[in-house]
This record gives structure tokens, C-alpha cells and sequence, in this order.
């Protein structure tokens, strides 16, 4: 029989392993939307991550992100401007650390802990809002952007650094602006670690050029591309593909009962490179992010922490299932045991609806009105652009994205 203490224990044990299940359920809810988002069904998709969700408390974040992606690639970039700010707001929530929950994530597992976001789905709230206010075209709004994705990437630099496209977002936002210091620094910076040059030369020539930097203006000129001309206007493509891979969980097991639980993210198919189909102009620059690997870079800056964690987590609950034993109770520490080797279980929790790539394509373009179509892949799936003007120094943004 057991002892009355190791029943309650038991009890309390049973109650985190349910409430850990239960929130692992509700994670459910959003792989269903995912699901259907990817399946061609936003709308339904959008139907189930909306309400309140107070069953899904500490996955709020991901309710906020993936409805603030559909919305994006819907078209309609104010609601999804809304989202992605209640999504920042949560996020500098979180700074603060809540003591129950860690305490309960030591007997549990990282369930039980509300969803914070990897450090490149931080940046990626920034990079999702930059869009959407070039698109409305508040350029205002998307410099603030710039400036808070420049903290992240203070932040955690040697998680972001492969953030081209983000990067280029910033640069852009603060040339929208006439704002040449910060561009021109930003530009420099995506020269000296992409290794196609020319992405940036441009601009860099246009800014050194208007800041007097002669020096930068001739070792830049050559592998400058055709610009616009101040007669011309831009066109600029905010292309998406793929998905992003999933977070899956990996074990290991010591004896008699140990178990290790770390999240990886799985292997994807890389997807195509848009390919253009253009009725006029020239593509003078083009930056790729590869969000694969951004988010391993991500993760891999994390481990460290994690593991640290981890091994706090095993060694708690060794203790706790030696104490049960130690009360000459062995077939309640086996109870306790088996409880917590089926509770160790990694936090596979992402986001989602993420593309596999960003690609920023910019195109020079005459004055005028124009159709432009954009293909994907080897027999290509083609998009056509609503028609429309460009004024002389004029850019005009598109956002469109391949699932396919």
C-alpha cells in the first residue's frame, strides 16, 4: 500500500502530467489552423485561431503570429499590423519571469511555461510589421520598426546574422525616410557579409553619393548594377516560398529512468527561387534569407540555456522520485518514475505559417503603367501583379508568396 504523503505526491504529480497534456492539446488547435492554412482554407484556418482562447493561454503568442502571417499574405496588412503589435506587446511582457511558472516547468516540462518566441521569430514580428507599413505606405511607422529590429539584432547577434532580408528591410525603411547615415551603415555592413556584392553596391553609391563619401562612391561603382534613373520608378517584391521547418522533439535515456527531451528542427525541401517574368525593367538587386537557418542559428544560441535547464529538470525529479524511495515506498517511486519519464517532453512549439525564404527583389522600372507577372520554379507558377502607375523616384511594394 501507500504511504498517505506518497499519494498526495503522487496526486500533485498526476495534476502537472494532465495539465501538461492539456496544453499540449491545445497546441493541437493551431496545427489544425496550420493545416488548413496550407491546404488552401484561410478562412477556416483564421476561424479556429480566433477568440479568446483562454484554454490556450500560454500559446497566446502563437495565436497573435499566425494570425497576423495569414492576414499579411491575405492582403490585408492592417489587420495583420494589428496582431503583430499585440504580438510585440506580449513579447516585452514576457522580459518579466514569472517564478510559478518556472517552478512548475522544473517538475513538468517547458509546456508549462508560456510561449516566448525563438530569438528570430522575435525579429520576424519586426520584419512582418516593415512590410506591412511600406505597403499601407507609412513610412514612418516602418522606420520605428527598423529601429526596434536593429535592438534585436543588438540583442542577439550571433543568432541573426544570416537575417539578410530583415536587414535589408531596415536599409530600405531608413532610405524611404532620407534617413542616408543609417541606411548607408546598414549597407555596408550586408556588403561585407553577402556574397553577391552587387545586392548592395547600388545603394550604397546613392547614399555615399548624397552624403559626399567620394571614396565609397568609386569603390562601389563597379560593382554597382543599373539604378533607377531619377526619371524611373521601383518596384519592389516582398517574395515568400515554402515552410519553414518544424520543431520536432529529440530524446536520449539513461538508466533506470532518465529521460532527455531537447527540441531540433526537422529537415525541409528547399524551395525554388522565384523566377521573373518582367513585361519592362531590370533586377538590380535581389537578398535572400534562408529561414532554416536562421531559426537552427536561433535555437543553437539557446541550447546552451536549454541544456542547463534540462539537467536542473532531471536532477530535481531524480531527487524527488529518491525521496519517495527513500520512505521504503518502492512501488510509489515507480509510480513517480514512470510519471516523470511520460512528462519529459521538449517544447516543440513554433511558428508556423513562416515561409522556408524571404526574397527582397528590387526592379527598375520607366514611369508609367505596368503588368508584371512573377513565376516560380521549373514549370513555373505564375502570379500576375494588379496593374499599376509609377511616378518619376517613385517606389511602389508587392508582397506576394509560393506555397507550392
Amino acid at each position: 500500500m501507500f504511504s498517505g504523503t506518497s499519494i498526495r505526491f503522487i496526486r500533485f504529480i498526476a495534476v502537472i502530467g494532465f495539465l501538461t497534456l492539456f496544453l499540449s492539446g491545445c497546441a493541437g488547435k493551431l496545427n489544425r489552423a496550420v493545416d488548413n492554412y496550407y491546404s488552401g482554407q484561410p478562412d477556416k484556418a483564421l476561424t479556429l485561431l480566433s477568440g479568446n482562447h483562454w484554454t490556450g493561454k500560454k500559446n497566446k503568442l502563437l495565436y497573435l503570429l499566425e494570425q497576423g502571417t495569414i492576414y499579411h499574405h491575405q492582403g490585408d496588412y492592417l489587420k495583420s499590423t494589428d496582431f503583430f503589435l499585440d504580438a510585440d506587446r506580449l513579447i516585452e511582457s514576457y522580459e518579466q519571469i514569472s517564478i510559478s511558472e518556472q517552478t512548475a516547468s522544473l517538475v513538468g516540462n517547458e509546456w508549462l511555461t508560456s510561449y516566448k518566441g525563438e530569438y528570430s521569430e522575435r525579429l520576424w514580428v519586426h520584419t512582418y510589421l516593415m512590410m506591412n507599413y511600406m505597403l499601407l505606405g507609412q513610412y514612418d511607422d516602418a522606420l520605428v520598426e527598423a529601429n526596434r529590429a536593429l535592438i534585436r539584432f543588438e540583442q542577439y547577434p550571433r543568432a541573426l546574422d544570416q537575417a539578410y532580408f530583415t536587414r535589408a528591410l531596415m536599409a530600405l525603411s531608413f532610405s524611404n525616410v532620407a534617413e542616408d547615415n543609417d541606411a548607408l551603415l546598414i549597407y555596408r555592413q550586408l556588403a561585407n557579409d553577402l556574397i553577391d556584392k552587387s545586392a548592395v553596391a547600388g545603394d550604397i553609391v546613392y547614399h555615399a553619393n548624397r552624403l559626399g563619401m567620394m571614396d565609397l562612391v568609386e569603390t562601389f561603382r563597379s560593382l554597382s548594377p543599373l539604378r533607377p534613373s531619377p526619371h524611373d520608378g521601383e518596384l519592389v517584391l516582398f517574395l515568400s516560398s515554402g515552410r519553414i521547418p518544424e520543431k520536432l522533439p529529440g530524446n536520449f535515456f539513461l538508466p533506470p529512468s532518465i529521460r532527455f527531451s531537447f527540441p531540433y528542427y526537422g529537415p525541409y525541401v528547399e524551395p525554388y527561387l522565384p523566377r521573373l517574368t518582367l513585361s519592362d525593367g531590370v533586377v538590380f538587386a535581389q537578398i535572400r534569407t534562408d529561414l532554416g537557418v536562421v531559426v537552427e542559428d536561433s535555437l543553437d544560441v539557446r541550447k546552451a540555456r536549454l541544456m542547463a535547464k534540462e539537467g536542473i529538470r532531471v536532477t530535481a525529479k531524480e531527487a524527488l522520485a529518491q525521496a519517495v524511495g527513500d520512505r521504503n515506498d518502492a512501488t510509489a517511486e515507480a509510480v513517480v518514475r514512470a510519471l516523470f519519464f511520460l512528462m519529459e517532453e521538449a517544447d516543440t512549439r513554433s511558428w508556423r505559417t513562416l515561409p522556408a525564404q524571404f526574397l527582397i527583389v528590387r526592379i527598375a522600372l520607366p514611369a508609367g503603367r505596368h503588368n508584371i507577372r512573377v513565376g516560380m520554379g521549373v514549370q513555373p507558377y505564375r502570379v500576375d501583379i494588379p496593374e499599376f502607375e509609377l511616378r518619376p523616384g517613385q517606389r511602389q511594394f508587392f508582397s506576394l508568396r509560393f506555397d507550392r
